[in-house]
Formats: structure tokens, sequence, C-alpha cells
């Protein structure tokens, strides 16, 4: 494919994906998508909150000597990090292979093949959603939680869910080319609990070490707009604000520009 006509490509696709008729088919495949999973019943719901919580209190109990000293309201501190870099984990897995395990649908229907990352991230993203409405709750009962703020979450998270994309769909590309990354993201992923200041703030660790988690990590940001809503009152420094909703985005248009140039050879070849 030329690059001449990736423009052109991009415009068609983006009609497309916006038309009513493709909206109605996502819409159904969302719905299916959480249905076929644990989190369609209350109690499939509950189940899948047990990894979570039993992470959270081994944090807690492992770390609140070291790290928690001085930090007011350190469980939700830890779960907050815990959701975070959870979804991000989780989601991506499960992205990395949707091009793959999905090649029959995307070479044999006329769904768009975007409406199956999108589909698929719908059942971590719902998860996620219930994971963030109990840290709602817990702020709430802190005391901590800011309602004026809150507002301005909901493009951070739209950011964030545009990182996770982007980063998905990244590697759903590269999978499809060679099947270690999946083995190699397993391995590194793992990392981002932590590198990410899950259960530290940056103050506890080294100025350097403190600059590159800060600047080197993207979900650092992140991690500091959802906290500083759930338990500093809702102060979003603009530009944390502003660093967040440029990440995600860029990195999404990134990677769906490499998705529209390699698709088809990464379907050939997976």
């Amino acid at each position: 494919m030329s690059s001449a006509s990736l423009p052109a490509r991009l415009r068609r696709r983006c009609a497309r994906l916006s038309s009513p008729g493709n909206r109605r088919i996502l819409l159904e495949m969302v719905r299916a998508n959480i249905k076929a999973s644990d989190y369609h019943s209350l109690l499939g719901g509950l189940w899948s909150l047990i990894g979570t919580a039993f992470m959270l209190a081994s944090f807690y109990f492992v770390f609140r000597r070291h790290f928690g000293q001085g930090v007011p309201g350190y469980p939700l501190f830890l779960l907050t990090g815990i959701i975070l870099v959870n979804f991000f984990m989780t989601a991506t897995s499960y992205l990395l292979k949707v091009l793959s395990y999905n090649r029959d649908i995307a070479l044999n229907s006329t769904i768009p093949r975007e409406n199956l990352v999108l589909a698929t991230i719908s059942i971590n993203a719902w998860k996620f959603g219930i994971e963030l409405a109990i840290c709602t709750a817990i702020s709430l009962a802190y005391g901590f939680f800011g309602w004026r703020s809150a507002l301005l979450l909901l493009p951070v998270l739209l950011s964030f869910l545009a990182l996770v994309l982007g980063v998905g769909l990244a590697l759903g590309l590269a999978f499809c080319f060679a099947r270690d990354v999946e083995h190699v993201w397993a391995i590194f992923s793992r990392l981002f609990l932590f590198v990410t200041p899950v259960f530290y703030t940056l103050e506890s660790v080294p100025p350097r070490l403190q600059t590159l988690i800060a600047w080197g990590n993207p979900l650092t940001p992140y991690l500091q707009a959802f906290r500083a809503v759930f338990m500093d009152g809702g102060a979003l420094p603009a530009p944390l604000v502003a660093r967040c909703l440029l990440l995600g985005p860029a990195l999404l248009a990134l990677s769906y520009l490499l998705f529209l140039r390699w698709e088809g050879e990464a379907l050939d070849r997976t």
C-alpha cells in the first residue's frame, strides 16, 4: 500500500466506523461479549473481584509499614494503583491475540476489524468501570472525593482507554508476525506493578528514579490523575491533565496508522 493511499483509507474507515449501522453492530458485539463473560451476572462479577481483593490484602500487609506510613487512606491508595495497572496488563494481553484469534472473521466477513478490537476490550473495561465505582464509594467514605474535578476525570479516563487500545493494537500486529511477542509481553508487563507507583509514593524513591518513573512510564500520569480525584479532593493540575489527554490519543493514532498500513500483511502471516 502506498503512503499516498493511507489518508484516503483512513477517511473511508472513519466514515464506516461512525455510520449508524456499524454503531449498532458494535453495540451488539459488546453486549454479546459481556454476556459471555463472568461479569454478566452479579455473582460472576463479585467472583472476578476476588483476585483484586487478594492482591490488595497482600500488598497492604507487605508494604504498609515500609511505604504506607504517612499516606492517608493507604488501602485506597493501593487499590487505585492495582486496578489501573491490572486493567492495562489484562486488556493488552487480550488485545494482543485479537487479530490472530479472529482471523477468519476478519477475512471472511464485512464486520470492520476495528469492531473486533473494541468488542474485546469491552469486557475488561466493564470490570474496570465496576472497580472505579468501588474506588469512588471508598473515597466518599474517607471523605476524599472531589465532585467538581470528577468531571475532568472522564476525559482522562477516555484518554487512558486510548492508551491501552494503542498499546494493544500495536501488540496485536506484532503478535501476527512473531508469536514470541506474547511471552515477552507477559514478562515485561508484570514489571509495571513495580515501575508504577502502586504501593509507594514518588517522593519515597531517589530523585533520578523518581524522574524516570514519572516521565518514562506512561501509566504514571494517569495514576496520579486518578489519585488526585480519589484521594486529594479533586486537585487536578492542568499540566497533568494536558499530559494525560495528549499521551493516549497520540499513541492510539500512531498505532492505528500502523494498523491500516500492515493489517493485510499481518492477517496473511498469522
